[in-house]
């Protein structure tokens, strides 16, 4: 797993790196292979803004949020990708089984 984190208008810190990695490993569990993380933390005015990019075996996924704390966005995030890769997965597993599940019309002559 590729793993970036930048950080704008404010400090870097250790302690939201390694919770935000942490965060991120949780991800991982929905793709086979390998997988990009970009982070990106600011500060706009009084709230702060996380943004996640994820990209992997053909998909590519995003997520935001803006609160008054970064570990609050982080978790936001989190959960916004995890619905996105739930979604898609239900569709995928729908799209298969449908087709499986559907009748041909018999042939008249």
């Amino acid at each position: 797993m590729d793993f970036h984190i930048s950080f704008r208008n404010m400090d870097t810190s250790q302690a939201l790196q390694v919770y935000t990695k942490e965060k991120s490993e949780k991800l991982k569990k929905y793709f086979n292979g390998r997988i990009s993380v970009t982070w990106n933390f600011s500060v706009e005015k009084l709230t702060k803004v996380a943004h996640c990019r994820l990209v992997g075996n053909n998909m590519d996924y995003f997520g935001e949020a803006a609160t008054d704390d970064l570990h609050s966005s982080v978790d936001h995030v989190v959960e916004k990708i995890e619905k996105q890769l739930r979604k898609h997965k239900e569709i995928v597993k729908d799209h298969l089984h449908k087709a499986a599940k559907v009748p041909l019309p018999p042939i008249e002559e």
